[in-house]
């Protein structure tokens, strides 16, 4: 669900849910947001207003940007690459 999945993301990069559902635009809270968004796109299919609406009412072009931004990431960064990898990982090993 995406509860499970934003639940897991906040748990792997160590930051409170609360945090990562909230208004703040730290650097430390907003890579987190924006691989939750990512992989809310890319393994549950979900729209982009309904990404938005589960991260705190964000805009739709919120969740757009962060997909094309963390795609952008995964293709040049291999830390990158390798982090959404742990947390597939950990999302489907249940």
């Amino acid at each position: 669900t995406p509860r499970e999945l934003i639940a897991e993301v906040a748990q792997f990069f160590d930051v409170q849910l609360e945090d990562i559902l909230g208004k703040s635009r730290e650097k430390r809270l907003a890579f987190p947001r924006q691989i939750i968004m990512f992989l809310l796109r890319e393994e549950l299919k979900l729209s982009y207003p309904t990404i938005g609406d589960e991260l705190g009412g964000r805009d739709h072009t919120t969740a757009m940007h962060a997909c094309k931004k963390i795609a952008k990431e995964i293709e040049k960064d291999a830390k990158v690459r390798e982090e959404i990898a742990q947390i597939r990982q950990k999302l489907f090993a249940v």
